[in-house]
């Protein structure tokens, strides 16, 4: 059992001990500050400290308010960047440790680099990717140029009634 959880068993359940960092929270400025922060390379535990948060209410923030989710989303993208850069430049004749870069990007990245990577093209279908099951081998022939607003539409549609919207 986590520390985390062992603390939470002698808390009164009158009140909840998390409540109070929900007041914390500053909209945009904490979503500039996670976003800054990705892109020098710090880790969403430093994003917590610098803050004054736990890790388990900035997923709570992230629930909760939109505008931090996607700014949450966009920050793990620029921090991916800044990690897969420094292993470039190491593998480019840089000073840096290839071999450490390379287990920071398995560990800290396994959809993208990790030994079974889901993060990749082949997960992520597009038009003009045919996916026998739910394409025609009409639409699966289509090129980027003779698609029209009414291709889109349908497929919009189709992704909309698979996903549950409709």
């Amino acid at each position: 059992m986590s520390q985390a959880r062992k603390r939470s068993n002698i808390v009164p359940l009158t009140a909840d001990p998390r409540a109070r960092n929900a007041l914390k929270y500053l909209g945009e400025e904490h979503c500039r500050l996670v976003k800054s922060m990705a892109r020098n390379g710090e880790f969403p535990e430093q994003w917590c400290a610098k803050i004054g948060i736990a890790m388990s209410t900035m997923y709570n923030w992230a629930n909760r308010y939109v505008e931090f989710d996607e700014a949450c989303q966009l920050a793990w993208v620029y921090l991916t960047a800044f990690w897969t850069q420094q292993t470039v430049e190491a593998a480019r004749g840089g000073a840096q440790n290839t071999k450490l870069l390379m287990e920071i990007l398995k560990k800290r990245f396994p959809d993208t680099w990790g030994y079974n990577p889901r993060n990749i093209q082949a997960n992520f279908p597009t038009r003009w990717s045919c996916i026998p099951e739910t394409d025609s081998e009409s639409s699966c022939s289509k090129r980027e140029d003779e698609v029209n607003s009414e291709d889109l539409k349908a497929e919009l549609e189709m992704l909309r009634k698979r996903h549950g919207f409709s």
